[in-house]
């Protein structure tokens, strides 16, 4: 995001250098600062150019260090041009804005690409660098956007898998409770071995013919 005076020159800065060639001659057995007063009426319009210029290119630089905030990497270039007054005055300029992407953060990325472009295009007339860096940044949004839909789209995914995983788990889990529960079921239904003694009152209700059969029976009875 930068205006330099040798890439892109206005009118402006054209004229100057043009009066600026033509007057050469003219003032140099008059070399020194001069006060307004001391201006000849040539002096006095680039003096006038110049002064435009420089708040121009000042007010362009402030408007992209504002809006780029904490992605400005330090104060902007200037490109200085002296005076007939002798003084140094604004005409190219250069803010470094840092384009990077956030590592490992698509979303970070986009809200920066955002704020890049906004920077970009803050001034009230744009430079054709300050639109190709608008673009740029586009270009970066749009992949840091498909990286984060790419990352979300496959959390869905592993959400779904450890959905499906716990579900399987807990179906095992009641099923290993329910054949558990039947065979204790089948198991308490199942009698129990007969004891010796039991096997030998059976016996005796049995036999008919066995002579004691009165007597066990008026002691069970």
């Amino acid at each position: 995001m930068a205006e330099s005076s040798s890439s892109g020159k206005s009118s402006t800065e054209n004229d100057l250098a043009t009066e600026r060639e033509s007057g050469e001659g003219s003032d140099s057995q008059n070399a020194g600062p001069k006060t307004e007063l001391q201006l000849t009426e040539d002096e006095r319009r680039i003096l006038n150019q110049l002064k435009v210029r420089d708040a121009e290119v000042r007010a362009h630089e402030a408007a992209h260090l504002a809006a780029a905030g904490p992605h400005a990497n330090g104060a902007p270039t200037f490109e200085f041009e002296t005076g007939p007054d002798a003084r140094q005055y604004a005409t190219g300029n250069e803010v470094s804005i840092d384009s990077s992407p956030v590592p490992e953060d698509p979303e970070a990325t986009v809200r920066k690409t955002q704020a890049i472009k906004i920077a970009a295009l803050a001034p009230r007339k744009p430079s054709g660098q300050d639109r190709q860096v608008a673009a740029q940044a586009a270009q970066l949004e749009a992949q840091a956007r498909q990286q984060f839909q790419a990352e979300k789209t496959e959390e869905r995914k592993e959400t779904r898998e450890e959905n499906i995983e716990e579900s399987s788990t807990t179906e095992t889990n009641t099923q290993e409770i329910n054949t558990g529960n039947e065979k204790q079921e089948s198991k308490n239904d199942t009698s129990p071995e007969e004891s010796p003694f039991s096997r030998r009152i059976k016996n005796q209700f049995s036999a008919s013919s066995n002579p004691s059969f009165g007597n066990l029976l008026n002691i069970v009875s």
